[in-house]
């Protein structure tokens, strides 16, 4: 069994009462942030049974090392709850559960669709798209920042990047709700929500294959790795990684920002005031409200702090948690929009930093230029019933605001 950290000492510890967290809990969801920082005084990686069972570390260099480490932990199983799937098993969604030598040659395929110039040629959609939906909602004056907002303007440019009608915009919501939000906790609902997804796909590549255009679909049933066609279970497998991962993730961090924008007038007067730190303070809303939480499935027995993880278990690396770490941030719970350096591991880090990071930095910088142009000052309708979800993504369910008078 692999040792990777100087242990001595560690095991006489007892762990017992970090351990048994439940990812979905109304007070985990609420405030992960309590527990983390308990845990990092002694006991900084614990273990539940809950939900398929789990390990979860705290340490900023425990989480990047997990997640740059693809020797001892495989990435051919991320989601953070439910069974852990046989080798060879589980949903097939590359690159993101594609291990080194294949990951590269997966990732590649795609990275032309994410470059700064195809970023560029979607930013006046972006900016379009934010700027109508804010305008209706300065009209109105209150709405839901996630559900009016949020929601509406991720689910736009997933749309566009396919190129698929707007009125998949509804059913694609619910596929998200279904597979990240429920799916989790009833094995039922995911199941079913993955064959809708991924019949959805299949239609969609057959007819894109007969009629191929310059979007991502067409681009996929068309392509080849190494002269060879892509499999239908590549094909199916990618399409489904672009329907669902920039979508709950995005429209959680959007939602969240605002939600901190609401609750912290001198952040939002200083960006008015001071305009030029708006990509500064992208980074660090991005550091503070990390969505997302993956997970590793462990090659081989390892010891961390003390503790044996067997080969098969799950390892979650929770990026917001490595974010809050005060080893490796001044004051990390305070959102400072001016911070730098600020190397926050909200997309990962190594070979399998978001494909797609680009993309939803531009869609969460845009959406708050265009918002703060238009709605400059706003407040919360309940601001003390506001819910996260938690699990995979952690985001305000539901950001209610009236326009100040």
């Amino acid at each position: 069994m692999t040792e990777l950290h100087d242990t001595s000492g560690v095991g006489t510890r007892n762990c017992a009462w970090v351990d048994d967290y439940d990812l979905f809990s109304p007070e985990f969801c609420t405030d992960p942030f309590s527990r983390w920082d308990a845990m990092r005084q002694g006991c900084p990686i614990a273990h539940s049974d809950l939900w398929g069972g789990s390990w979860m570390p705290v340490h900023y260099n425990d989480i990047r090392m997990i997640a740059r480490d693809s020797q001892r932990f495989s990435s051919r199983a991320v989601e953070v709850a439910g069974p852990i799937p046989a080798q060879g098993g589980g949903l097939f969604a590359p690159p993101l559960t594609t291990d080194p030598p294949a990951h590269f040659s997966h990732r590649s395929l795609l990275q032309p669709f994410f470059s700064p110039q195809k970023l560029a040629e979607l930013e006046p959609f972006i900016r379009a798209e934010a700027r109508s939906l804010v305008n209706r909602l300065a009209e109105l004056g209150e709405g839901d920042a996630v559900e009016d907002f949020a929601e509406h303007l991720t689910i736009a440019v997933l749309a566009k990047i396919l190129d698929v009608p707007r009125d998949n915009e509804q059913r694609f919501t619910d596929w998200v709700v279904r597979l990240v939000r429920v799916g989790p906790r009833d094995q039922a609902v995911r199941t079913a929500a993955v064959r809708e997804i991924l019949d959805y796909c299949d239609a969609l590549l057959t007819e894109r294959r007969a009629s191929p255009g310059d979007d991502l679909v067409s681009y996929l049933a068309t392509a080849h790795i190494d002269g060879q066609p892509l499999s239908r279970k590549h094909q199916l497998g990618s399409c489904f990684l672009i329907l669902l991962a920039g979508a709950d993730t995005t429209w959680s961090a959007i939602g969240a920002s605002l939600w901190h924008l609401a609750t912290h007038p001198q952040d939002r007067a200083r960006l008015l005031a001071e305009p030029e730190l708006l990509s500064r303070a992208v980074e660090e809303l991005l550091r503070a409200y990390a969505p997302v939480t993956v997970a590793r499935i462990a090659r081989e027995g390892v010891e961390l702090h003390g503790r044996s993880i067997e080969a098969g278990e799950r390892i979650m690396l929770p990026l917001s948690a490595a974010n809050r770490d005060p080893k490796q941030f001044v004051e990390p719970d305070v959102v400072k929009i001016d911070r730098t350096p600020n190397l926050h591991l909200t997309f990962g880090s190594g070979r399998h930093r978001c494909l797609g990071a680009g993309l939803a930095t531009l869609e969460l910088q845009v959406g708050l230029e265009e918002w703060l142009r238009v709605i400059p000052d706003f407040s919360l309708v309940d601001p003390e019933n506001i819910r996260w979800s938690g699990g995979q993504v952690r985001g305000p369910e539901r950001v209610a605001f009236q326009v100040s008078k």
